[in-house]
């Protein structure tokens, strides 16, 4: 048996989006709303965890700053429902994450959650 352990830090949000109050209209929320990043090189999965029964996916994400060396590109899970990508986490800075979604219709919309770096805590 091994002693070996995994150095890399993980950070797992949860989504949860449910329908909004007219036809085609969402509320996206995530917990943590703003994840603090402290670790170098971390992985960040974003994962959708209730839709009130609809069929919501992923299709992507964007970043602003757009250039900021910080983020990896993102990939999509098979199923649609987990986004991850890497966070160097070299700078202390926020980034404002757009995540992309689509029902099963092709209604495409977005949320706009946060996420905060600092590579020196405390």
């Amino acid at each position: 048996m091994s002693d070996t352990f995994s150095a890399t830090a993980f950070i797992d949000i949860l989504v949860s989006v449910k329908p909004g109050d007219r036809p085609g209209k969402y509320i996206v929320h995530t917990e943590p709303p703003a994840p603090l990043v402290t670790e170098s090189d971390t992985v960040i999965n974003y994962q959708i965890i209730d839709t009130d029964g609809y069929d919501i996916v992923f299709t992507g994400m964007a970043v602003k700053p757009e250039n900021n060396n910080q983020l990896s590109t993102a990939s999509v899970s098979v199923s649609g429902k987990l986004l991850t990508f890497s966070d160097a986490n070299s700078e202390k800075l926020t980034l404002a994450i757009n995540l992309k979604f689509k029902d099963k219709d092709g209604l495409e919309f977005s949320h706009d959650p946060q996420i905060q770096n600092d590579p020196h805590p405390g």
